[in-house]
């Protein structure tokens, strides 16, 4: 029983490392681009609906005419203003650092 007594106590005492991950999601509604689909040869003649399928699957890839940060995401993201944000679904993990 003595040295039962004596592990538990040293445990007690071992030092861990331990590490803390966090994730969550993250809803932002950024403020409004107007896109004049005559400027954009790949844009013309399409219906709006169309133009926004386009858009959304070129959205790092298509660049404003008049824009100042490269894709049309980047442009929402720094150049227009968020009206809109949440997070939500936190959560937290911890790890035991291995050496």
């Amino acid at each position: 029983m003595g040295s039962t007594n004596w592990k538990n106590k040293h445990q007690l005492y071992n030092k861990m490392k331990i590490r803390m991950s966090k994730s969550y999601t993250v809803y932002e509604l950024y403020d409004e681009i107007e896109v004049n689909q005559e400027d954009y040869p790949e844009l013309e003649g399409m219906s709006d609906e169309d133009a926004l399928i386009y858009l959304k699957e070129n959205l790092h890839e298509f660049e404003l005419n008049d824009g100042n940060e490269g894709s049309l995401s980047n442009e929402f993201e720094f150049g227009t203003d968020i009206i809109k944000d949440k997070q939500y679904d936190e959560e937290y993990e911890l790890y035991l650092v291995q050496d």
